[in-house]
């Protein structure tokens, strides 16, 4: 059922294999009861066309819950993981609608340098791609630390922010 223009697609079965989640879920070796999200990727599946994460919680067997003496001698095993898709374009229409009195904002994923979303909201958050020779689309996320990353007061932050803030002069 479609509610506006999102798509109500029930609940899936993604196979271990299929995407960010069960990576995010190996390399943070999470425990019962811990929450993290993925790296966030692009999404063109359906529309929009937009970044994307996903909020991850472990599933294990038995089900302990966060107090370990609730099965006292049991070796618990993870089975799987609950992952929920948060779709990323909003969150520009949503810093634009601050109404900073000439300022600006902006959101950059930290692990990869990833732009994900700035108060102005003309500006997508990804890079559309169109391979001149087969005429196909594809779609990346914007480096915000690049040569040729478009936006010049976000570019000299980032670079501040991951890389002299941090100590690690480039």
């Amino acid at each position: 059922q479609s509610i506006g223009n999102r798509v109500d697609w029930g609940f899936n079965h993604w196979p271990k294999n299929d995407g960010f989640w069960y990576k995010t879920v190996r390399e943070k070796d999470l425990a019962e009861g811990e929450v993290t999200f993925s790296r966030v990727f692009m999404w063109d599946i359906n529309k929009p066309v937009t970044l994307k994460t996903h909020g991850i919680i472990p599933i294990f067997y038995p089900q302990c819950g966060v107090d370990k003496s609730r099965c006292p001698g049991m070796q618990q095993k993870r089975v799987g993981a609950w992952a929920v898709g948060f779709k990323l374009h909003f969150l520009s229409q949503y810093l634009s609608s601050l109404q900073l009195k000439g300022g600006f904002i902006f959101y950059v994923e930290r692990e990869t340098g990833n732009f994900i979303a700035s108060s102005d909201a003309k500006f997508d958050s990804f890079r559309t791609i169109v391979d001149e020779t087969t005429k196909k689309v594809s779609y990346a996320p914007y480096e915000a630390n690049a040569t040729d990353f478009p936006l010049k007061e976000v570019k000299s932050r980032v670079h501040w922010l991951l890389n002299e803030r941090e100590g690690k002069m480039n």
